[in-house]
């Protein structure tokens, strides 16, 4: 065969292999577009002058139904996001990182208050041969249901938690009713006898039984403050805390959701490391603890809670899946019936729960396990059948904690009963009204009493001028506290009593303004009046 026809045949094979070739390229091409038309993501191209070299069909049906208008190839980008400022607003600050040839990720937000809409940019820059930015392509994947359904996680775990709190104040409720009961029981009594001595002249039993009732009704509403300080709502706010005195608080609490045949024991101790933490959410996380304690032991035992400093190496958290570094250890132990060691693995599962129907949720451990390790720490359970549980919590020490300098005695506040204050009273409640009446005065003061809200505006505006407003915040007669005070001059002090706690009641306290809740003792009503009326002469 001649030479020049091997020659031929080589370049016409040649040839149909290129030809095969390009049409597989062109037919991979095709597809490819295809996909990235029909891709779910919205899909853009431009070069370095912002003009549009490339646009799917999702991000053009994207823009018809959104925006009621089509982008096509060639349209300069800046002059059609012009007519659209919510856009324009949140691509102003990635111009300059598109510029850049920076690849990035960037979540946005875009529409109205009623058709938000949220999407994940991811952009990169489009290189030529030679590595030279010639523009960029941007993928635009819409995650509004992701953004909805992460929103709708948050509220379950938040109203999970909650649950789990309020059941833990019904399970509190008859022990605290218990406890109630019996100081009522005691100041009634004290009263009473209080009334039958006083009436026979014996005045030194009378003030000795006067002194147990007062004591009686402190410890009722350090119980109150506690039961409603755990109970309420409230976001995860962490704050320096100190285990020891966490601890020391919640005794009523603890002891009053524990029954007789239980031993409480409070190891722990003063001077060690401070967290940052939610004290709350500690308390409603130790309490489920001593409840679980208090189940597993139905016949009697003791339970201790106890904490001690702790520095792990690297070894030591790695088998506690932590950071090396230092953690406050604080363990809840019982000497119960203890849990198998298949129980104590499912423990921490949401939902799982050993007791008897409609008698626990289980929640606590996994709400608690959630809150521990939201803060950084970590859960381990010890437990085994006939041999008690504990449970051991490692929080992370607080660093940056400042240990606060005691306190120095300060030189008390000086009085200014030298001349008589007008005071404006408002109260609903009879008794309090005529006690506070009586206290202010006997220090000289000229006081005006109202029983509510309606009828001390209406001596307002009839040109009352107190110098000192004390005022309950809810009052009947469609005007409460609030509105009263705003509706006197900014010069005069005010002092709210409320049933309220204090994060309650939504007053930020002021040279000239200060609360005071219920209930009191009428030392503290005299320091806050001084207070308040020295800051008013020394600001006059």
């Amino acid at each position: 065969m001649p030479a020049e026809q091997v020659t031929l045949d080589n370049l016409q094979a040649r040839n149909q292999e290129l030809s095969n070739k390009v049409d597989k390229e062109q037919a991979n091409n095709r597809l490819l577009g295809e996909l990235v038309d029909h891709s779910l993501a919205n899909v853009f191209a431009a070069d370095r002058s912002f003009r549009l070299l490339a646009i799917n069909r999702t991000a053009q049906e994207t823009f018809k139904r959104l925006r009621g208008f089509v982008p096509k190839v060639g349209d300069y980008i800046p002059q059609f996001l012009s007519r659209q400022p919510d856009i324009k607003s949140q691509l102003d600050p990635v111009w300059p990182r598109v510029m850049a040839g920076e690849a990035f990720v960037e979540n946005i937000a875009l529409g109205g208050p009623h058709a938000l809409r949220h999407y994940e940019l991811r952009y990169n820059p489009l290189l030529d041969a030679q590595q030279q930015i010639q523009g960029g392509y941007l993928f635009a994947y819409d995650i509004t249901e992701r953004v909805a359904e992460q929103e709708r996680l948050r509220e379950i775990e938040n109203a999970l938690r909650q649950s789990q709190k309020m059941e833990a104040v019904g399970q509190l409720t008859g022990g605290i009713s218990h406890d109630f009961n019996n100081l009522l029981g005691s100041i009634l009594a004290a009263l009473e006898v209080a009334c039958e001595r006083q009436a026979e002249h014996r005045y030194p039993e009378a003030t000795r039984l006067l002194a147990i009732a007062r004591q009686d009704s402190q410890r009722a509403a350090a119980l109150v403050k506690r039961l409603l300080a755990f109970s309420r709502q409230q976001t995860l706010i962490p704050q320096t805390t100190d285990v020891h005195q966490l601890v020391a608080g919640m005794h009523d609490l603890i002891k009053s959701s524990l029954h007789e045949g239980i031993h409480f024991v409070d190891q722990t101790q003063a001077g060690q490391w401070l967290i940052a933490i939610d004290p709350p959410q500690l308390e409603s996380a130790l309490l489920n603890l001593c409840i679980n304690a208090r189940d597993a032991m139905p016949l009697g035992g003791k339970l201790c809670i106890s904490c001690a400093n702790a520095s792990l190496d690297q070894a030591q958290a790695s088998v506690l899946d932590l950071l090396p570094g230092d953690y406050l250890q604080v363990w809840v132990s019982d000497n119960g019936i203890g849990m198998a060691a298949e129980v104590a693995q499912r423990a921490l599962e949401p939902f799982y729960t050993t007791k008897p129907l409609g008698q626990g949720s289980g929640l606590g451990l996994s709400i608690a396990y959630g809150f521990v390790r939201q803060s950084g720490g970590q859960m381990q359970i010890t437990s085994e059948p006939g041999q008690g549980t504990r449970v051991d919590l490692y929080l992370p020490k607080d660093s940056d904690a400042v240990v606060a300098p005691l306190a120095l005695p300060q030189p008390a506040a000086d009085k200014f009963p030298n001349r008589p204050r007008l005071i404006m009273l408002v109260e609903d409640q009879a008794n309090m009204r005529l006690v506070i009446e009586d206290v202010l005065q006997g220090h000289g003061h000229d006081v005006r009493t109202f029983s509510d809200g309606r009828s001390a505006l209406d001596a307002v505006q009839a040109g009352l001028r107190p110098e000192l407003l004390v005022t309950d915040i809810g009052l009947p007669g469609g005007i409460d506290g609030r509105q009263l005070a705003a509706a006197l001059p900014s010069d005069v002090a005010v002092l709210f009593i409320t049933g309220y706690t204090a994060d309650q009641v939504g007053v930020a306290p002021s040279r000239l303004c200060s609360v005071l809740c219920k209930p009191f003792d009428l030392t503290s009503l005299d320091q806050h009046v001084e207070k308040l009326l020295a800051n008013l002469h020394s600001s006059k």
